[in-house]
Formats: structure tokens, sequence, C-alpha cells
């Protein structure tokens, strides 16, 4: 064991080297296990991916989308303002997302500015229309959930 890196918290080359087409589908694979009320399979699935590509913020993304899912805003934020946007400060899904966090939350002062800035920098068509699709929506449903 300890000539593979598994005792000593590294990740084995062999994981380390997996091609980008299989992570892609895992990444697919963590949403759809979310979408499909198996958050805690989905929380493994991106956590295995961020191990593998801790340079990307995708993974991390996805993880901020599971713990959304488990209703803990305040975990979710924090990876993606903490994680995810140093990684990639223009990533624009970051911004909606963060921006949805806001609106579940009910502060939709801050949730604009952000859907806003995202519409206007126009660059992720994904994320433009994402921010147009969130600027409708008020999420009331959910603050009764209690989300944290």
């Amino acid at each position: 064991m300890g000539s593979t890196g598994q005792n000593s918290g590294e990740i084995p080359a062999e994981f380390a080297e997996v091609p980008s087409k299989i992570l892609q589908l895992l990444m697919q694979v963590g949403y759809v296990a979310c979408g499909c009320g198996t958050p805690s399979l989905a929380k493994v699935i991106f956590e295995g991916i961020a191990a593998v590509r801790p340079n990307s913020e995708l993974p991390l993304i996805g993880l901020a989308f599971v713990y959304i899912h488990m209703g803990k805003l305040t975990v979710a934020c924090d990876i993606l303002v903490n994680q995810a946007t140093p990684i990639n400060p223009n990533n624009q899904i970051i911004k909606a997302m963060a921006a949805m966090i806001f609106r579940i939350s009910g502060e939709f002062t801050a949730s604009d500015a952000l859907l806003d800035e995202v519409i206007a920098n126009g660059t992720d068509p994904q994320a433009v229309e994402f921010a147009r699709q969130l600027k409708g929506e008020d999420f009331s449903y959910l603050r009764r959930k209690k989300f944290r």
C-alpha cells in the first residue's frame, strides 16, 4: 500500500491521470445523482474529481450544487467564494450560483447585483441564460424549508 501513496494521503499516479472525457462523464453522473435524491453519492463524486483536478473550479461548482440541494447554503457559498472563485475569478456560473444562494436566502438586492453583472458581462451564454431565469424566481417555497 505504501508504494502507491494510498497511506500517505497522496493520489496514486494512475488516478491523477484520469482522461478529461471520463471526468466530464463523472461530473454528469454527479449532477444526476444529486437530482435523483442521492446527494451523498454526488458529494463523493465531486470530491473525487476535485482531488484529481485541484486546479479546476468545475468540481467545486458541483460540490456547491450538492450543498445547495442539501439546504446547506452557508457551506455552498463558502465553497464558491473561498475555493472556486480563487481558481477562476471570471467564472460567471460561480457568480450566478452565488446569486441563486442569495435569492434562496431572500437577499434579493445582493442577488440582483450579481445577476445583472453576469448578464452585462455576456461572455458565457449559459451563465447569462441561468441569470435571466434566476431573475424571475423568488424561491419562497425553499425558504419555508429553513435552508441554512
